[in-house]
């Protein structure tokens, strides 16, 4: 409790004062925001969303030259605006963004998991925000300030400002990219003699940590909650995970552009970051879906001034939830259900595991590989369909080094030039899809 204090409120004033952010300031005013009524949170999203919208048609040269007509009602407006796809983002970043000054300015690289990267930028300000909802949700799942974390992801080699951060909020750090069955064994060992208060990871990671303690009768460790994000979080992998550690899972929604899009309450139901996003459910028209029906996801961020981002198409499918009163209390839309990317596991010969992350953290290192897909067909094949403007020539062995360099095994590829992947049917790619039969999920 003492530390939790001092953490709130003296450590974390200081910290934002240094670093020039508002982490604090923005986390205590959404803290009040979710607790309002549903008509004022109605009114606060169309004050955010027009002020949003006359920012982007006179700062950003892009949005201009759309000469999208004003309207008197907001959400008519906002319709009359094109949908903005991933590539069309892309190639016209330079005259999307407002402030040329790039200096102070922070850029977060979308996944490349549907393309090529994308880039979105933010001031302090607006990657505050971020910062906060995310401590936000996780107080949703009963997260204190002052509790401590086991988070798996992408990059070890930390910076000192993160550094810093794993130490003052108490958070170990392991890597999401590989893991296999003695790296997870060790990790979980030292969970039974030094317990930590939440587990926050990757879904396919933290159930691959609860699949192999419960192969191995491992039953003795307990987390306050387990907080997924990052993927789709299946329903046969929320049961593994909840059962092995007796808590409830809490999925989040984002996206690697730097949306908070939606969390779960303590009641399982998605709700949707109203006053910081505009969210939109289309059918392949482009037209509001039905209570019920499932169509594209489509965001407008109504906080990031510096790169304006205006129905912009994730590339997700969700379901329109009927309008309802959740039991938690808060009167945040919620999502019917939010589809996400299948995902499935490969493992090598030396049983280590191949995830999305995995796959998509090592293409990120060739922008030539615009798409792909990548398929397990034997013990030790996998195949790799990509689409490029390019024939990929020796880059095919440079990923190939990448790949058995990341595993420390000799791994065989087949590489497959296609001109389209196609698309699964929840509208999104299945990245990687395993052919055998021999692993159970």
């Amino acid at each position: 409790m003492i530390y939790s204090y001092l953490l709130e409120k003296v450590i974390l004033p200081i910290a934002d004062r240094l670093n020039g952010t508002v982490v604090l300031d923005v986390l205590s005013e959404y803290r009040k925001t979710i607790k309002l009524g549903k008509e004022d949170l109605t009114k606060l999203q169309e004050k955010k969303l027009r002020k949003i919208l006359q920012h982007a048609t006179s700062k950003s040269r892009f949005y201009a030259e759309l000469s999208v007509s004003d309207a008197s009602d907001t959400s008519t407006w906002l319709k009359s605006f094109p949908i903005l796809k991933k590539r069309t983002f892309r190639e016209n970043l330079d005259s999307i963004i407002t402030d040329l000054d790039m200096d102070g300015l922070h850029m977060i690289q979308s996944s490349g998991s549907t393309g090529p990267p994308g880039k979105v930028y933010f001031n302090k300000k607006e990657i505050s925000i971020g910062r906060a909802i995310q401590v936000l949700w996780w107080e949703w799942a009963g997260y204190r300030m002052g509790n401590s974390i086991l988070q798996t992801g992408v990059n070890l080699k930390r910076s000192r400002e993160k550094a810093i951060k794993d130490l003052l909020f108490k958070t170990t750090y392991i890597e999401a990219l590989k893991h296999d069955e003695n790296q997870i064994l060790e990790i979980l060992k030292r969970l039974e003699k030094h317990p930590i208060d939440h587990f926050v990871g990757y879904a396919s990671s933290l159930y691959l940590f609860a699949k192999v303690a419960k192969a191995n009768g491992i039953r003795g460790i307990k987390f306050v909650s387990v907080i997924s994000l990052g993927e789709k979080l299946f329903p046969n992998f929320q049961e593994v995970i909840e059962e092995v550690f007796s808590c409830q899972v809490f999925d989040t929604y984002g996206a690697s552009e730097g949306f908070r899009i939606a969390s779960q309450c303590k009641e399982g139901n998605y709700h949707f970051m109203m006053p910081h996003l505009y969210v939109e459910i289309v059918d392949e028209n482009g037209v509001e879906v039905r209570p019920g029906e499932t169509g594209t996801v489509l965001i407008t961020d109504l906080d990031n001034y510096t790169t304006p981002m205006i129905r912009y198409e994730l590339g997700d499918m969700a379901v329109k939830a009927v309008d309802f009163k959740c039991k938690c209390g808060m009167n945040l839309p919620v999502f019917g259900e939010v589809i996400g990317r299948s995902t499935e596991f490969l493992e090598t010969p030396g049983r280590k595991y191949i995830t999305v992350q995995t796959v998509v953290r090592v293409l990120k290192h060739f922008p030539e590989v615009e798409e792909f897909r990548l398929t397990q067909v034997k013990k030790n094949l996998f195949e790799l369909e990509y689409t490029s403007a390019m024939d990929l020539g020796d880059i095919e062995t440079e990923i190939v080094n990448h790949f058995n360099s990341m595993f420390e095994e000799v791994l065989n590829f087949h590489f497959i030039k296609v001109d389209q992947i196609p698309k699964g049917p929840t509208g999104k790619f299945q990245l990687i899809r395993n052919k055998l039969t021999t692993i159970a999920y």
